[in-house]
């Protein structure tokens, strides 16, 4: 090592001031005068501010797309279960010659939005996973309504309240229901009738998503779910997602 007398030195290698003071001819005290380690520059805040921006923007060019998949998923979702389902009820019917679950509604104020559950009989018989309480008694959630069953509606037998009444449930269903292919527009109507016969009725049952807003004007008319007019159309629309089952065995579905 070099001796200094009396000077400031800095160490180029560690960055660190050296007071050396002379004593005896050499080098025998050194004192710390300065600390500058080498980091890397730090963001100014019009840079940070920049990045912040950038960041913003993509966020709002992206979050759209990622809703539209989101919701073109639970669609798909929502068809595939119905289509289950409908397979459930048809091999409940089936099963002893029992013929459809009755249709569950309840005046309990708790209950409120419930009304049509998917029908116990089915949890019951093993068809379908049991659910958690009265208000979701079959364990298959509406993906667009959580803590709601899917809806199931048919013409005939009503449980209201726990008693069953026979044939007191009526649907409604439009006058020109089936159409030919090609004459849907045909049933976009308010025409027609309340059935509370199964063998009367030109369908034997429905199901039904509530779609992305369940307290929308088209969920809840008294057309729904069978009209057309209350049908989820595509993304961005409100109104009902069904599986309706004719009284000649042919699925209608919404689109």
């Amino acid at each position: 090592m070099k001796k200094y007398k009396g000077k400031h030195v800095f160490d180029s290698k560690t960055h660190i001031h050296v007071s050396a003071c002379r004593s005896g001819g050499g080098l025998t005290c050194s004192a710390l005068t300065g600390l500058r380690p080498n980091l890397p520059r730090a963001f100014t805040l019009i840079e940070l501010l920049v990045v912040v921006a950038i960041f913003a923007l993509l966020v709002s060019i992206l979050l759209p797309s990622l809703s539209a998949a989101r919701e073109r998923a639970k669609v798909v979702k929502v068809h595939a279960e119905l289509r289950g389902i409908g397979l459930t009820l048809e091999m409940y019917a089936g099963d002893g010659e029992q013929g459809l679950p009755p249709v569950r509604v309840s005046c309990n104020s708790d209950m409120h939005g419930h009304e049509w559950q998917l029908p116990v009989e089915l949890s019951d018989s093993g068809y379908l996973p049991s659910g958690h309480d009265l208000c979701q008694m079959v364990g298959v959630e509406d993906p667009f309504n959580p803590g709601h069953t899917y809806k199931y509606n048919a013409p005939g037998d009503m449980v209201n309240n726990n008693t069953l009444v026979k044939n007191s449930n009526y649907l409604w269903v439009p006058d020109k229901f089936p159409c030919p292919d090609g004459e849907g527009d045909l049933w976009v109507t308010d025409d027609g009738k309340l059935y509370n016969i199964p063998d009367a009725s030109p369908v034997r049952w429905v199901l039904w998503s509530t779609g992305p807003n369940a307290d929308s004007e088209k969920v809840q008319s008294p057309r729904a779910p069978i009209s057309r007019r209350t049908w989820y159309k595509g993304l961005g629309d409100e109104g009902v997602i069904c599986h309706i089952m004719s009284s000649t065995e042919e699925i209608v579905t919404s689109p």
